[in-house]
């Protein structure tokens, strides 16, 4: 009888211990993914020059090209017909980064910063690298590589979780309002003021949100929704003003 209840309780122990691990898990990685987000954060401003002040726009050369919305995304599933729009009819361009490419290794997880992504109205301040690699999405938002620079002629596509952590990443992006102002310091020091004209919540397979423009520069935020369940995309657009931050 001795025996079976000091098996009985070693049981109860380790269910109870299992337990215990499943419910700290979770909270103890996203700690980790916030220091090495704030690492991030650190060392980008470690090597970020002063503003850098650029007289003229940077424009990618004109070119004719055909209005599609490239196969090889990341994120959308599948094409699908929308409603004529404004962007519809743009395509494509190449771009050249803005900074000298660093190296890696002086990141944390070997990634590749882009700049710094502020929203005041929502109290946003977050790194942003360049590709949407899973694993490195957890620590910070991306930029889908086939779109354009941030800040060049075109849509550049910034996806973020939206974290059900208050504040978290992309987590209080459902805040934003058609006004409101993006801003976003590229790791050569410049800095670009972005306001948005439109918020959508379209579904996944919608190409709405990787269509670009030819004459003008414009960001696009795009993460889930709704939050814990995620069966669409809320996307926010935010085109290139004159000013600074």
């Amino acid at each position: 009888m001795r025996i079976k209840m000091i098996a009985f309780g070693a049981v109860l122990v380790t269910a109870l211990c299992i337990g215990i691990w499943f419910f700290v898990s979770p909270s103890l990685n996203r700690q980790a993914d916030l220091e090495q987000q704030t690492d991030l954060l650190d060392g980008i401003l470690a090597v970020m020059p002063a503003y850098v002040a650029i007289d003229t726009p940077i424009e990618s050369p004109a070119q004719e090209v055909e209005p599609v919305v490239s196969e090889d995304y990341e994120n959308p599933a599948e094409q699908a017909d929308d409603e004529p729009n404004e962007l519809h009819e743009e395509a494509p361009l190449d771009s050249a980064p803005l900074f000298e490419p660093l190296d890696p290794a002086d990141f944390p997880g070997g990634i590749t910063p882009i700049g710094i992504l502020t929203i005041d109205s929502i109290d946003l301040c977050l790194p942003v690298m360049e590709g949407t690699d899973e694993a490195e999405l957890k620590i910070a938002p991306g930029r889908v590589t086939q779109t354009t620079q941030v800040g060049e002629i075109g849509n550049a596509v910034i996806a973020g979780h939206r974290n059900y952590t208050f504040g978290s990443m992309f987590n209080r992006v459902g805040e934003v309002e058609i006004g409101d102002i993006i801003g976003f310091q590229a790791m050569n020091g410049q800095k670009m003021v972005f306001e948005v004209f439109e918020v959508l919540v379209i579904t996944p397979d919608n190409p709405i949100t990787f269509i670009q423009p030819q004459t003008e520069s414009i960001v696009t935020l795009y993460t889930c929704t709704p939050i814990r369940e995620a069966t669409h995309r809320l996307v926010i657009r935010a085109r290139k003003i004159e000013g600074g931050f």
